[in-house]
């Protein structure tokens, strides 16, 4: 009789599985700005983002603007924040 012939065995099968079940997500990304409002302007109109909170914190010296298509919770969100010491000393 003739054995029957295995299918070969892909030691990789597990590791292309995984990303199908994590749930993991990027929550966000920042970036160091210029100009906050004119970023703001460029993000909304360019892209259709919309702005879900912008914050100043004048005893700290840096203002930041989340902007994305959704809520935080569940879309990813991007960060500009304009500080006025890093604007300072870049100059």
């Amino acid at each position: 009789m003739a054995e029957a012939a295995s299918a070969p065995v892909d030691p990789n099968a597990e590791l292309f599985e995984w990303p199908k079940k994590d749930n993991h997500r990027f929550l966000h990304v920042v970036y160091r700005v210029g100009d906050l409002d004119r970023t703001i302007k460029f993000y909304t109109e360019v892209f259709g983002m919309k702005l879900l909170r912008k914050r100043d914190v004048p005893e700290e010296k840096y203002s930041n603007a989340f902007r994305g298509f959704g809520p935080e919770e569940i879309n990813f969100v991007v960060e500009s924040t304009f500080s006025m010491m890093f604007f300072l000393f870049s100059c």
